[in-house]
């Protein structure tokens, strides 16, 4: 029987952090870690060189073949905002109208013929890295002061719950159209 390794595509930057370390570090998922800056995330998915990616969530209605696949996303809450990005960034200013929802910057997808153990596996190991999230910030770029690192960290919300859900979905249906940022956080 021959394994497939899925290919994963990740930006790497600090909010990203617990997830990378998760998946390079958990046992059960065996995978190919592409890392790159949003619009390449996009790119490799959509060519289908990557199986799953962390896309930026505005990209995602535009993508053929791709679901929603963990209880996970890199997110926040609207009081959240200006910590979480800068004020002129594009995304900031397209969520403005929706009042207090929270939202997600990023959402886990995966192509429609990915195995339900890999998502299974995947979930597990973005569970790992966050509850490790201190020591990947200790074996990441920003090990320099992993003090502030960890604590810039506190300020997203990684759960994917459905308010999040129920907000996006409302994002998407406003007919907003938002290029990412080269780095999310």
């Amino acid at each position: 029987m021959m394994v497939i390794v899925p290919r994963i595509a990740v930006v790497s930057c600090l909010s990203t952090t617990p997830f990378i370390y998760g998946i390079q570090r958990e046992g059960n998922l065996r995978a190919e870690l592409l890392l790159s800056d949003p619009e390449e995330v996009i790119r490799i998915f959509s060519d289908r060189r990557a199986d799953i990616a962390l896309m930026p969530a505005a990209a995602v209605p535009s993508l053929e073949d791709a679901r929603i696949v963990t209880e996970y996303c890199v997110g926040g809450v609207p009081a959240a905002k200006a910590a979480l990005l800068a004020d002129d960034d594009p995304l900031v200013g397209a969520w403005k109208p929706f009042g207090k929802l929270p939202f997600a910057f990023a959402v886990w997808v995966a192509h429609g013929d990915v195995e339900p153990e890999t998502v299974e596996a995947l979930q597990h190991a973005l569970t790992f890295g966050l509850e490790h999230g201190y020591e990947a910030v200790l074996e990441s770029a920003f090990a320099a002061d992993p003090g502030q690192a960890y604590e810039g960290l506190s300020r997203f919300d990684y759960i994917f719950d459905n308010q999040k859900d129920k907000a996006l979905k409302q994002f998407w249906d406003s007919g907003l159209k938002v290029a990412p940022r080269a780095n999310p956080g």
